[in-house]
């Protein structure tokens, strides 16, 4: 089963390599450079130049000899290679490294150029934003989350968010959190804390990290916000004077910060070359962000003394140290083998399914889930693994006593993925579903599917391909929308919420497989008419009009799904809101989706909702009961 937290480099930490595959992957090789303005000036002048950030340790930085240092210098020189290795760039042109301040950003990268200094591109934080005139951002590359920097001396000022309390600040002691004056983060943190702006004030600050430090270390601010690998840099200085004064609190999620190239707007042809390199050098990428974001000797906490052992010894007094090292040396060969069989076996087995480990803990009892991840299919071409990723993280959530909280029992929640997803198999726990609610008139079902629909433009009909799907007989062995929709009207629950994820961008090149009839399109609206017919009725699709529902470039989850987990964990709800409804759902996908569409694959994803039926509950907060 997946766990959520795992979705990003453990705080690397809280890195993910994102690597957008979909829709590169079919693009042919670049063979001219004919329409590349930028390599053929650069070919011309034996020159091409990079702006890089000077002080953003360790993503770009000049030491104290005016060398370069960091991430964003080695993957330069990275790209430098492979331009030439792919005879891009001649062997005789140098890459220069200029510095550009954080006021400059796109200033020099932006055509038509402004002035003298005409860049290749940019890297640096904060480098990947939308709706920038000139210029054209790079697939990103990896992602990192925006914390707080805190003084412990004012956590009292914090506890609200945590405790989910109303706060009660007066303008002398509100929070203040400081920012860098010319980043985005203070929209970030407006987005963040919207319903409490009033109890928060944003303090803009000059002059960079430097600027960051001092303000902390005088006390003009009792927070900062920014990006988590930055942070861990002015924590490093910050500790050096004021040992374990400051802390960076992980819970506390301001937003996620996207690193990726900035270039010029007039060539294309640079463009797909740099998101072509992306995908060529993803493992060296991989090794160049380990080497320098991650700390290669974390701190210990507190450690517990270890006793020094009195040693064995012989009747004679001399201790037997080569006993003792073999005996290590035996049980840790042991230890690791043990370890490593229990990881496989949990790497190759099906989800467990265990009890509620929390009875105390309130449950959200009236949950009821089917949860339909196609994956594996019996056609291999058509197999969307993406999909099982999606279904065990939502199961997760669902059962989880301190989000959703429904109960872990198969009588309440059930998965289907792979082989079992099968036509008759998904028909007869939607019959399973009708069953349930009939026994439990208050029960509030949730029916999520993913996989592929196929709509038949001659016969106007829409079906879903389970796994047991035969291409050859497309008709009688997919399950048609309307048959679908006959099992879902027999679930007579006073709430139903279907999502249905049923175009996906992966499966684009598979659809050309299917008959001429048939074209991979999401659910039409004239289905969802259908489906939600009957008292208390909600769908939501993933995508809508001709779009694509697209996968997150690192392939562990949908975008669609990743976001619908994080409003299912109260991402969309205010402090004191214990119930996640389905207006969170609604609010927090409408506006994700779409962003992290753009951001991640370049491509427009816009969910849809259709809803017949009051506001109401479909999941728990923090184990806490509804009012």
């Amino acid at each position: 089963m997946i766990n959520i937290k795992t979705l990003l480099f453990p705080t690397l930490t809280g890195l993910i390599l994102l690597l957008n595959s979909v829709g590169i992957a079919q693009e042919s090789s670049v063979k001219t450079l004919a329409h590349s303005r930028i390599l053929q000036e650069s070919n011309g002048n034996n020159k091409m130049t990079w702006g890089l950030r000077t002080g953003s340790p360790p993503i770009s930085f000049q030491d104290n000899l005016a060398h370069w240092q960091g991430f964003c210098p080695s993957l330069i020189d990275l790209l430098d290679k492979y331009l030439k290795g792919n005879q891009f760039l001649q062997n005789n042109v140098s890459i220069d490294k200029t510095p550009i301040a954080i006021k400059e950003r796109f200033q020099h990268t932006r055509f038509p150029y402004q002035d003298d200094i005409h860049l290749a591109g940019e890297c640096g934080s904060d480098s990947v934003r939308q709706n920038e005139t000139g210029i054209k951002f790079s697939q990103t590359f990896f992602i990192t989350k925006t914390l707080l920097l805190i003084r412990k001396s004012q956590n009292k000022k914090l506890s609200f968010l945590k405790n989910h309390t109303p706060p009660n600040l007066s303008n002398n002691s509100r929070l203040k959190i400081g920012v860098i004056d010319t980043s985005v983060t203070p929209y970030r943190l407006q987005n963040f804390f919207n319903y409490l702006t009033s109890e928060i004030e944003i303090v803009k600050i000059k002059d960079g990290k430097a600027g960051a430090i001092d303000a902390l270390k005088q006390g003009k601010v009792d927070a900062f916000a920014n990006d988590e690998i930055l942070l861990k840099e002015f924590l490093k200085e910050l500790e050096i004077v004021n040992p374990n004064e400051f802390y960076i609190d992980s819970d506390l999620v301001i937003s996620y910060e996207s690193y990726g190239l900035i270039l010029p707007s007039d060539d294309p042809e640079w463009i797909k070359i740099i998101n072509k390199f992306f995908i060529d050098k993803k493992d060296d990428i991989a090794v160049l962000i380990k080497k320098h974001t991650t700390d290669p000797n974390p701190p210990v906490t507190n450690p517990t003394p270890t006793p020094t052992p009195t040693p064995i010894t012989k009747s004679s007094g001399k201790p037997i140290s080569n006993i003792i090292l073999l005996m290590i040396i035996v049980a840790g060969f042991g230890l690791t083998l043990a370890g490593y069989m229990y990881w496989f076996r949990r790497q190759n087995s099906s989800p467990e399914i265990k009890p509620n480990l929390h009875p105390k803990t309130p449950i959200f009892a009236n949950g009821y889930g089917l949860l339909i991840g196609v994956g594996k299919s019996a056609y291999q071409p058509l197999s969307l693994p993406v999909t099982v990723k999606d279904v065990q993280a939502l199961h997760q959530v669902l059962i989880d006593p301190n989000f959703c909280a429904y109960p872990n029992d198969t009588q309440y929640v059930r998965l289907l993925h792979d082989e079992e997803a099968t036509r008759s198999k998904i028909l007869e726990q939607l019959n399973w579903l009708k069953e349930q609610a009939e026994a439990n008139p208050k029960a509030t079902v949730v029916v999520y599917y993913s996989g592929h629909g196929w709509f038949n433009k001659s016969e106007n009909l829409y079906y879903l391909l389970p796994h047991d799907i035969n291409p050859f007989d497309l008709k009688s062995s997919s399950l048609s929308a309307e048959d679908f929709t006959t099992a879902l009207r027999q679930i007579k629950s006073e709430r139903l919420l279907v999502i249905i994820d049923s175009c996906h961008a992966a499966g684009m090149a598979t659809a050309k497989k299917a008959p001429s009839d048939f074209e991979e399109i999401p659910i039409p609206k004239s289905v969802i008419d259908n489906l939600k017919q009957g008292k208390g009725r909600v769908v939501f699709t993933s995508s809508q009009g001709e779009e694509s529902s697209w996968i997150r470039p690192d392939k562990q989850m949908s975008i669609y799904t990743y976001h619908l987990i994080e409003a299912m964990k109260g991402e969309a709800n205010q402090a004191h809101e214990n119930i996640v409804k389905i207006s969170h759902l609604m609010k927090h996908l409408s506006h994700q989706v779409p962003v992290s569409a753009r951001t991640l694959c370049q491509e427009e994803q816009t969910p849809y909702f259709s809803v017949e039926s009051e506001d109401f509950p479909v999941a728990l907060l923090k184990g806490r009961r509804p009012n």
